[in-house]
């Protein structure tokens, strides 16, 4: 019986990887075309209706709308709710958060590392998963850029599944 289970496990395996690498593959292709839009029309903030009225925060995700008190509370929940969604989303957003081009990391499994060498800015990180942290003293903008690098991460489509508003 085991030995009829083996084979069976390690195509089922061999198909997954097959999965992940054109799950990967068509990532990078979005991420591209995404680039390449975005140098012919300037990012666009997209009004979300929140369920506190008058606030100018908030975000909605499969059409479900979440209201938040600022951009640091945007952020952080978006990411909370892919980790819980997808338990593999750190690590990967880890990974594709480096593309952006600097010294220190924006996620990191240390507080200390996320604002190396300033522990006074280390209040400002945040948990977002077991031992997973984000920096969130970062600009509106940036935090927007770094919400776009996750929607990539697992395929969900920024302006259409996700709606931020900040």
């Amino acid at each position: 019986m085991q030995a009829d289970i083996e084979p069976h496990t390690n195509n089922m395996s061999i198909m997954l990887q097959s999965l992940h690498t054109h799950v990967a593959e068509l990532a990078l292709t979005l991420d591209r075309m995404e680039r390449e839009l975005e140098r012919y029309s300037p990012p666009q903030r997209l009004p979300v209706a929140s369920q506190s009225a008058g606030s100018d925060f908030g975000y909605e995700l499969w059409g479900q709308r979440f209201s938040a008190r600022n951009g640091n509370d945007v952020l952080v929940s978006i990411l909370r709710h892919c980790a819980e969604l997808f338990p593999e989303f750190p690590e990967r957003y880890s990974r594709a958060v480096k593309t952006l081009g600097r010294k220190r990391p924006y996620v990191a499994r240390n507080v200390e590392d996320i604002y190396p060498g300033k522990p006074g800015l280390q209040k400002f990180t945040e948990a977002f998963a077991p031992g997973w942290y984000v920096g969130t003293n970062e600009s509106n903008e940036k935090k927007l850029q770094l919400l776009r690098v996750a929607c990539r991460t697992l395929g969900i489509r920024f302006g259409k599944d996700l709606k931020v508003r900040m």
